[in-house]
């Protein structure tokens, strides 16, 4: 068991039952650097996401209410909200990547063995990184070609599309990134180790508390 940097232990991912975890290892100090950084940046992000909802919450109890019981209505509801749910998830996305928030069905893989698991793992994160790379670039041509044409919204605001579809461009593309440095991150850890890491999704996790195997025991054995 190991401290977290906020203080709180950390145990250490059993290698089977009747098995001693495996002991503890540090990041390279350019992995942790790099996902340092990121971490930053993408919670953040969370943060904000978190506010817009918050504000969104209110504006729209609000505007309920003012419909209900005194007939008045900021008439942009419906697209304040949609805007808000598009900006405000996409900005959560790569926090909750980053966390391990993202729902996963894993049946069988409890009963794989803790190699395959981790391998699985990696295979994970790098499809998330190609997706949000994928959707981020689409994202990016919708936002430009929007600027480009000056295309707006058919409501009486008349919002400019670029500023929604930037911030949801922005967001997805911060997903890829994050997952890009957890991938690299846990391949550089266990290069140095000279075992095999699980990917860095938990959060708080600096020292990596679970390294399931040694590399060379799937071919081995």
């Amino acid at each position: 068991m190991i401290p977290a940097p906020d203080g709180s232990p950390i145990r250490a991912r059993s290698a089977g039952p009747g098995t001693a975890a495996p002991p503890a290892r540090e990041r390279p100090p350019g992995a942790r650097r790099v996902l340092s950084v990121t971490d930053t940046v993408v919670r953040a992000m969370a943060y904000v996401s978190g506010i817009v909802f918050l504000l969104l919450a209110f504006y729209m109890t609000l505007d309920v209410i003012g419909r209900k019981f005194f007939h008045i209505s900021s008439a942009i509801t419906d697209e304040v909200g949609g805007y808000g749910l598009a900006f405000g998830g996409m900005w959560a996305m790569a926090w909750t990547l980053r966390s391990g928030g993202h729902v996963r069905i894993d049946v069988l893989l409890p009963r794989l063995p803790l190699w395959v698991q981790a391998i699985l793992g990696y295979v994970s994160i790098a499809l998330m990184a190609f997706f949000a790379g994928m959707v981020a670039i689409y994202c990016w041509q919708l936002a430009i070609d929007s600027w480009v044409t000056g295309t707006r919204a058919t409501s009486f605001v008349r919002t400019p599309l670029f500023v929604p579809q930037a911030l949801m461009a922005i967001g997805i593309s911060a997903l890829g990134l994050e997952a890009l440095a957890i991938l690299a991150c846990g391949i550089a850890t266990s290069v140095q180790a000279g075992q095999l890491a699980d990917p860095p999704l938990v959060e708080g996790v600096e020292p990596v508390a679970a390294l399931v195997v040694p590399m060379r025991q799937p071919w081995d054995s």
